[in-house]
Formats: structure tokens, sequence, C-alpha cells
């Protein structure tokens, strides 16, 4: 049984390694313009095309020694890593999902499917930090996964539907008046994208309180940006990932947070 159970874990682990690849690969075509369905991978030095054999997750960089069979440079370590967390993620999901009884009293599905929309929102958050972009094809599996879970909770539509409308307006009307006053982009419409899934999965009134810590995380941290001379004011800042943590941080201490806030007002 042990056998069987680490032979599951590794398999896990090498699927979600063979996702990152695949996830790095877009962020990095999307950032150049190209498109992620069309060709094969080539090496950045010589060009040649890489086969299949020299495409598998982790076991062909550590085969090849990290270097391109027909050039011998050496290949970006960015790809081996991305697949090494990846891997590790799923290792480290077994761990807990044993750990903790409270997750194993939940349907197995609703537990993956969270884990996978943190999995997905994990390289959301890396390819707005490092490319200052968030790729439709993550935001799209994302908004499909969130709905898979609001149809496990079974609960009424009307309040994450209208937490998408209310999302959406707000930060199209926001992106509009800073156009305006900056007389440049202000806020990217990856943003906007990034809300519907978030929206979805955290409803009313969670949703309200996202965008609100978003802008006061993002607002302290763009301060202490400032204040050390790591940016000069008009520099772009990722936006995503103050969205991400404050979706984390409402999706879990959402109703503290509201019930604190009513008791402070009264």
């Amino acid at each position: 049984m042990l056998v069987f159970e680490l032979l599951l874990v590794v398999l896990f682990g090498f699927f979600l390694a063979v996702l990152a690849s695949f996830f790095e690969v877009v962020m990095v075509r999307t950032a150049r313009g190209e498109s992620f369905t069309q060709g094969r991978s080539k090496c950045d030095h010589c060009h040649h095309k890489i086969n299949w054999y020299d495409n598998i997750p982790i076991l062909s960089f550590l085969w090849l020694r990290g270097r391109c069979r027909y050039c011998q440079q050496p290949i970006a370590k960015t790809y081996f890593w991305t697949e090494v967390v990846a891997f590790l993620f799923g290792v480290v999901f077994y761990l807990v999902y044993i750990s903790w009884p409270f997750l194993q009293t939940l349907p197995i599905a609703q537990v993956v499917l969270y884990f996978l929309f943190s999995f997905i929102l994990f390289f959301v958050l890396l390819a707005d930090l490092k490319y200052l972009l968030v790729p439709d094809l993550l935001v799209g599996l994302l908004t499909v996964l969130a709905l898979l879970l609001q149809f496990c909770y079974g609960t009424n539509w009307i309040l994450p539907v209208a937490s998408v409308l209310f999302s959406i307006i707000f930060f199209l009307l926001l992106s509009f008046v800073a156009k305006k006053i900056f007389k440049k982009e202000a806020l990217g419409l990856g943003d906007v994208k990034l809300m519907i899934p978030l929206s979805l999965l955290l409803s009313w009134p969670k949703t309200a309180l996202s965008i609100f810590l978003a802008f006061i995380i993002g607002g302290i941290f763009a301060m202490l940006m400032l204040l050390t001379g790591r940016k000069k004011f008009g520099q772009v800042l990722p936006f995503a990932p103050f969205l991400i943590l404050a979706a984390v941080i409402s999706f879990g201490f959402g109703e503290a947070i509201w019930q604190w806030y009513f008791a402070f007002l009264l």
C-alpha cells in the first residue's frame, strides 16, 4: 500500500512538473508576443528544435547536464527549478492532506480543485513579477476551476455573478479615470481579467474586501519602494501579486475582518 501511495505522489508531482513546464512556455512566449500553441520549443542559442525526449520535465535537464544537446550551451535553469518547485508542490500537498484530518473530511475533488487553483495562481503571480503580464490562458483555467468550485458548493449564483460584475465595472472605471489623469495606462487589462475568477471564488462581500486590501497593501508597498529608492514615481509595479495576496487574506479571514470592522463602527 505504501509503495502504491508513493507511486501516486510521484506521478502527481510529475504531472505538476509537466504543467509548470507548459506554463513557463506560455509566460515566455506571451511576453515575446508569440503563440504558445504553434511551433515546438527551440534552443535559445542555436535555435535547434528540441526533441520530445530532451523536453521531459526535470529528467531531461539532469540527463543533458543542463546543456543543449546540439550546441552545448547552458540551458536556462528557470525551467528546471520551476519544474522542481512544482514537483515539490505535489509532495507537500500530499503530506498536508494526510496530516490534516479536516481536509480528509472534504470531498477529494473539492480539495484537488482548490489546490490546482492555488497552483495556477502561483504562476500568475510569477508571470506578473517577471514579465508584467497576466496570461489569458491562466486566467481562463482559473475561471473554469472557480466555476467548478461553485458547482461543488451548490450555492446561489447571484452573489458570485454580482461580485464579478462589480469588480469588472470598478476596475474599468478606475482604469479610465487613471488614464485621464496620468495620460497613460495605469492599470493593465490582465488585472481586470484576473478579478473574474477571484470574484467568482470569493463572492460577496469578500470581493469588495479583497479589492480594498489590494490597494492598501499595494499602496504601502509602493511607498516603501519610493522611500528606499527602489522605484521612481511613475514607474510600473505589478499589481496581480497584491490582488492575489488580498484574495488569500479575504478568503481565509474575510468574515473575521468584516465582524471586526462592523464592531469597530458600532
